[in-house]
């Protein structure tokens, strides 16, 4: 056989060697390329689900978070009504109710809207709204517009739809729930957004989100032969193309599934389901906001179809493979002579490269054909690689800013490359930065430590003390002029102002005497309010900073209270050719409360050595004052018998005025007799000097057929109005009597009141209580009703 072999002429030996070692290549390479084609297979169609995923589940959380964000706006709403007042009491819940109609009318986004407010969060009793449209039985304000048409929440929803966002007053989604809408069986989710005004929770406004509507919006934009669901954080699925899944179990309980759900991240692989092998994909869906756990849209794929594109190319591929040896066999003889020469130098120069050496020229190669595109490629990758390592070399050396441009877009290499220098750029901007903040801190406790040193020292003169911490502070800022201000110790309030004790400019200590009352400019300002005043667009005529080489404007202005528990004993005034950092300003406000608890230590001191130099005068006094109390002590002998007499005089006095006091008790006793029987012949209401409801007799309830506990502790703006109780106040202050006429809704009839208040004054004049007389004018009633 080998005899026969070396035979047989070249012209037959090659395309025969070439025959044979293209059958054994071309199958080899269909055998190594058909799990690589099936991996990319994998691959292309992951993407083209993740892909379709993505934009599904992307649509679904816009329709969702758009409705979120729709009556989080009326939650806005709500809220400013709450707080503002503007809208009177009784006209609240109309409000409410065109204000969702309009909402539900308007916006497309919603399907229905809904509210559910606390027991008496409108300040009045619910009772007066018991089983009216949007009332619960109990009077609780739970309006639902759905599909139009206003009803009531059911009362077995309202605290199921109310307890989470209640208890954490944070935005929630519910599981799936099954209710009756207009008559129909409806499987459904809601979004609740708390309601809170003045810091308390009042109550929660939703929407409700049918799952069969969201189901057909999935359905449209999804593949038909995948098979797509929603599933709660739980792995409940909340969405299905089969409205009977819902409710279940994603993947029948797999705990796998479920464990993966509960990480929250993107999850896919190879599975089985209804005994068929399926890709499943699971990406999560963020909705409300990033701190609920998300949900995710699953796709399950046939494994058919992921392997579809795989097949196709192997199929491809062994077509090809059969062309090829046919035509390599047939025109091998006339290429593989001057092939065989090129393929051996592109051999050598790959072995070469392959070693790592990249010093190599490829000699000038005039042929278009595949060999030279190859010469011509690699003598491109050649100057690609010498590119990469010259960018490499630079990076080396710590030249970030070094320059690479890619081969293509296709370059993974240098792209990693890019992306390296982005990283080490980004690394060298964050070590600066650190390094910088380090350095702020070190020079603000470095501060800290100098001016607690300095604070230690003239602790007894404040003008002393002054200098030092102004200029000290002048010059630890780097700024250009400051003054320090000190609230006088005065004892009158309009004799206090604040004084300037230092000023300091150019390193130079300024004597100006300067005093400052409380509101006055800027300084005064910032003493009443106790807050940090920052400007950096300062007026021409504020101050002006001079200097050997002339005037000029500061550009920033910083005035600090000298604070301490929120008690103020000066202001500090900086300014400064440069805006203040940061960094400077924080400095400023530490340091600011140091120095205040220093002047207070100052101001002590010095208040304590003017009463030790009292003290010593005084006792110098008293040494004079003891002389003369000696001889008092001769007279007052003489006058002790003029004392005996005089007592007996008072014992007859005091005698005198226990009579007037047993007179007083027996007057105060008949004023407790009258005030019985006012209390218990009219209606009456009691209420403290604050205006807090403290009695109310039976008469009164009576008439509005109310319970005393609906009155018992509510304040009287709530049953007459702020602007009215205001008015009230004003004339029982003044010990006067005042008069209205109000109307009262009494279980649904409306009763025309006369009011008297009583002001019932101490002995001193002050208003101690107060007493509500109520007359009910029937009269005034009959004719309105004769009117009507």
């Amino acid at each position: 056989m080998m005899r026969r072999y070396r035979d047989l002429s070249v012209k037959v030996k090659v395309p025969l060697v070439m025959g044979i070692a293209s059958v054994v290549v071309f199958g080899l390479v269909c055998l190594f390329l058909s799990m690589p084609l099936r991996n990319r297979s994998v691959e292309d169609s992951s993407k083209l689900a993740q892909q379709s995923a993505i934009s599904a589940k992307d649509q679904l959380a816009e329709r969702i978070n758009g409705a979120a964000r729709v009556i989080r706006a009326y939650s806005g709403i709500v809220e400013n009504m709450f707080e503002t007042g503007v809208i009177p009491l009784e006209k609240k819940r109309e409000f409410l109710i065109s204000e969702l109609q309009l909402l539900t009318q308007h916006e497309i986004l919603l399907t229905d809207v809904w509210c559910i407010f606390e027991p008496n969060a409108f300040g009045g009793s619910d009772s007066y709204f018991t089983n009216k449209p949007g009332n619960s039985s109990e009077g609780v304000f739970a309006p639902s517009i759905a599909k139009g048409k206003l009803t009531t929440i059911p009362e077995n929803l309202i605290g199921f739809l109310s307890e989470i966002p209640k208890r954490t007053e944070k935005e929630t989604i519910t599981e799936v729930y099954t209710e009756m809408v207009n008559g129909d069986e409806v499987k459904m989710f809601s979004v609740g957004i708390p309601i809170i005004a003045k810091g308390k929770y009042i109550g929660v406004i939703g929407t409700d989100f049918y799952t069969s509507e969201l189901s057909d919006l999935i359905v449209s934009l999804t593949n038909k032969n995948h098979r797509f669901r929603i599933a709660t954080d739980k792995g409940i699925i909340a969405l299905h193309a089969d409205q009977a899944r819902i409710g279940a179990q994603v993947d029948r309980g797999d705990p796998e599934t479920l464990k993966r759900i509960l990480e929250g991240k993107l999850f896919e692989g190879f599975g089985l389901f209804d005994g068929n092998e399926v890709y499943k994909i699971f990406v999560p869906i963020h909705l409300l906001n990033e701190n609920i756990k998300p949900w995710f849209f699953a796709l399950n794929i046939p494994s058919e179809e992921v392997y579809e594109n795989a097949r196709k190319m192997i199929f491809y591929l062994l077509i090809y493979c059969i062309f090829g040896v046919i035509l390599i066999v047939a025109v091998g003889w006339f290429l593989v002579v001057p092939i065989l020469k090129d393929v051996s130098d592109v051999t050598q120069i790959i072995d070469t490269l392959s070693l790592g050496n990249i010093n190599l020229q490829i000699d000038d190669n005039k042929a278009k054909d595949e060999i030279g595109r190859m010469k011509s490629k690699l003598q491109q990758l050649i100057q690609g690689l010498k590119d990469i390592a010259d960018f490499a070399h630079n990076i080396g050396k710590g030249n970030l800013n070094a320059e690479y441009h890619l081969l293509s877009d296709d370059d993974v290499l240098g792209n990693s490359l890019l992306e390296m220098r982005v990283s080490l750029q980004n690394a060298e901007k964050e070590q600066t930065l650190r390094t910088k903040e380090e350095e702020q801190r070190n020079w603000g406790t470095a501060g800290l430590a100098k001016f607690a040193e300095i604070l230690r020292r003239d602790n007894n003169d404040m003008e002393a003390l002054s200098y030092n911490i102004i200029s000290n502070l002048v010059k630890y800022l780097g700024i250009n002029q400051g003054g320090i201000f000190v609230m006088n110790e005065a004892e009158r309030e309009d004799d206090r102002f604040l004084e300037m004790k230092g000023c300091f400019a150019y390193d130079r200590k300024k004597f100006v005497n300067k005093q400052i009352r409380p509101g006055e400019g800027l300084v005064g300002t910032c003493y009443l309010e106790g807050e940090l005043i920052y400007l950096t667009d300062v007026p021409n005529s504020y101050i002006t900073i001079t200097s050997g080489l002339g005037n000029a404007n500061p550009k920033a202005i910083l005035i600090c209270p000298l604070k301490v528990n929120d008690q103020i004993f000066g202001v500090i005034e900086l300014a400064s050719f440069a805006e203040f950092e940061p960094y400077q300003l924080d400095f400023v406000q530490k340091v600011s409360e140091s120095i205040a608890s220093t002047i207070s230590t100052v101001n002590v001191n010095i208040r304590t050595s003017r009463l030790l130099a009292q003290t010593k005068l005084q006792t110098e006094e008293m040494a004079n004052q003891e002389e003369e109390l000696r001889q008092n002590m001769e007279e007052m002998q003489a006058t002790q018998e003029e004392a005996r007499r005089r007592e007996v005089e008072l014992q007859d006095t005091l005698a005198k005025i226990k009579e007037v006091q047993a007179a007083g008790a027996e007057k105060e006793h008949e004023m407790q007799q009258f005030h019985n029987g006012i209390f218990a012949t009219n209606n009456v209401v009691e209420f403290s000097k604050e205006g807090i409801v403290t009695n109310v007799n039976q008469n009164l309830c009576n008439l509005f057929g109310l319970d005393r506990s609906v009155f018992i502790g509510n304040h009287m703006s709530v049953f007459n109005g702020e602007e009215v109780y205001n008015q009230i106040m004003r004339h029982l202050t003044a010990g006067k009597l005042f008069e209205n006429v109000n109307e009262v809704n009494a279980n649904g009839k409306i009763l025309t009141i006369r009011q008297k208040f009583l002001p019932i004054i101490s002995r001193d004049g002050q208003l101690e209580r107060a007493m509500l007389l109520a007359f009910h004018d029937q009269e005034a009633d009959l004719r309105k009703n004769r009117d009507e």
